[in-house]
């Protein structure tokens, strides 16, 4: 299955959600997926990626652990983000009305999923 396919099903499978987007760690978009308006997806994902890799470097300095998840609520919508690898995140956008819990768990199985494409 490919990065596109992956985005996809984990959109369709979360009522509420408005777009995926598989980045790199300096937060270019990798591939992507929306039913909305692409150019805010990539915007936001733009946002978190300052936000995440601020968050990789206050732990960092204060000898944490990683974070996996960072979850924003920010202008009417939730934003997602899980690591996938040192290298890469995934970021799911949905509508404030949609299940959190349900898109954290389809999240958890698309990063696998694209875990699992990376290494093949």
């Amino acid at each position: 299955m490919d990065f596109e396919s992956i985005l996809k099903d984990l959109v369709v499978g979360v009522e509420g959600a408005t777009g995926a987007i598989f980045l790199d760690n300096g937060g270019e978009a990798v591939q992507w997926y929306a039913r909305g308006d692409l150019d805010l997806l990539k915007l936001r994902a733009a946002y978190l990626a300052v936000l995440v890799q601020t968050c990789r470097a206050c732990c960092a300095r204060l000898n944490l652990l990683n974070i996996s998840q960072t979850i924003l609520e920010y202008e009417g919508a939730w934003l997602i983000t899980e690591d996938v690898d040192g290298s890469y995140f995934v970021m799911l956008e949905l509508a404030d009305s949609a299940n959190l819990a349900k898109a954290l768990g389809r999240l958890r199985m698309a990063t696998a999923s694209l875990r699992q494409e990376i290494a093949a």
